[in-house]
C-alpha cells in the first residue's frame, strides 16, 4: 500500500498528535516545505498504529416513566344501519334416531279433589226393545174324588185327576209325585181334608225325601190341613205329599195339590 506525505499529514491533524520537527536555518525550499502548516520538510512517515480497543463505559440507569397522555375525545356515534332483509327458511333437518329414555319414578298420589255439586238429572232415555223371554211353562193341579187311607205311616198321597196340567209337566197321579223338567223356582200349595172317623191327620210337603213344610189336626171333625212353600228345583228333583192318617174327599175335591213355575233359574 502506497502512503503519501499528504495522507500522513492529514491523519496527524485529525488525531492531533504533535510531530516534532528539528529546526534548521536553511531557508525553506519552496518545493519541499508544506505551505499549509509552514513546517520543515516532512520526514519518513511511520508505520500506522493498530486500532485501539473500544472503551467500555457503564450502562446508564433507565429514565423515569413519562406521564400518561391525556384521553382523547370520544368520536361521534355513527348512524345505525337499516335492518337486513329476512333470510329464507332453512330446510327441515332429519329426525334424529334415539332410544326412548327410562321411565321416571312414579309420582306421589294427588290429593282428593273436592266433591262437586250434584248435577241436574239428564233427560229420560228411550225405551229399549222388548227382550226375549222363555216360553217354557210348568204347572199342575191334582185332586182326589174319594177317601184314602194310607197303608203305612207317611206314605205317598196319590191323586185321581189332573184338573190342569201344562204341556210337558211331569206329574204321576199314582204316587202323587211331580218331577221337575224346567229348572226354576216353584210355588207349591196343598189342602187335605181329614176323615171324620179318623180324628187324626198329618201332612208333609216333601222334596227328594225331605220335609219342606207340614201341618196336621188331632181330635177334630172334617178339618182342613193346608200349607204352601216356594222351592227352587233343578231338573230331576221330585216333590210329593206324605200323609199320616185318613184323607177325606169327594167330587167337590176337598183334597188337592197345586204347583207352578214362578221363574226359571
Amino acid at each position: 500500500m502506497k502512503i503519501t506525505i499528504a495522507t500522513v499529514t492529514f491523519l496527524l491533524c485529525i488525531l492531533q498528535v504533535p510531530f516534532m520537527v528539528a529546526k534548521t536555518t536553511v531557508s525553506p525550499d519552496p518545493e519541499t516545505t508544506c505551505n499549509s502548516c509552514c513546517q520543515g520538510p516532512a520526514g519518513i512517515p511511520g508505520i500506522p498504529g493498530s486500532n485501539g480497543n473500544h472503551g467500555q463505559g457503564l450502562v446508564g440507569s433507565p429514565g423515569e416513566v413519562g406521564q400518561p397522555g391525556a384521553k382523547g375525545d370520544m368520536g361521534s356515534d355513527g348512524l345505525v344501519g337499516e335492518p337486513g332483509a329476512k333470510g329464507d327458511i332453512g330446510l327441515t333437518g332429519e329426525q334424529g334416531v334415539g332410544q326412548p329414555g327410562k321411565q321416571g319414578p312414579r309420582g306421589l298420589p294427588g290429593m282428593n279433589g273436592l266433591k262437586g255439586e250434584r248435577g241436574e238429572p239428564g233427560p229420560a232415555g228411550q225405551t229399549g226393545e222388548a227382550g226375549e223371554y222363555s216360553t217354557r211353562r210348568s204347572a199342575f193341579t191334582a185332586v182326589r174324588n174319594t177317601t184314602f187311607s194310607p197303608p203305612s205311616i207317611w206314605d205317598h198321597l196319590p191323586f185321581e185327576e189332573l184338573l190342569f196340567s201344562e204341556e210337558g209337566t211331569d206329574f204321576n197321579l199314582n204316587n202323587g209325585t211331580f218331577t221337575c223338567n224346567v229348572p226354576g223356582v216353584y210355588v207349591f200349595m196343598f189342602s187335605v181334608n181329614e176323615l171324620s172317623s179318623g180324628r187324626l191327620l198329618w201332612v208333609k210337603l216333601m222334596k227328594n225325601g225331605n220335609a219342606i213344610v207340614a201341618g196336621g189336626v188331632h181330635d177334630a171333625d172334617h178339618h182342613q190341613v193346608s200349607s204352601s212353600a216356594v222351592i227352587p228345583l233343578h231338573r230331576g228333583d221330585q216333590v210329593h205329599l206324605a200323609v199320616y192318617g185318613h184323607v177325606h174327599s169327594t167330587s167337590n175335591h176337598h183334597t188337592s195339590f197345586t204347583g207352578f213355575l214362578l221363574y226359571e233359574i
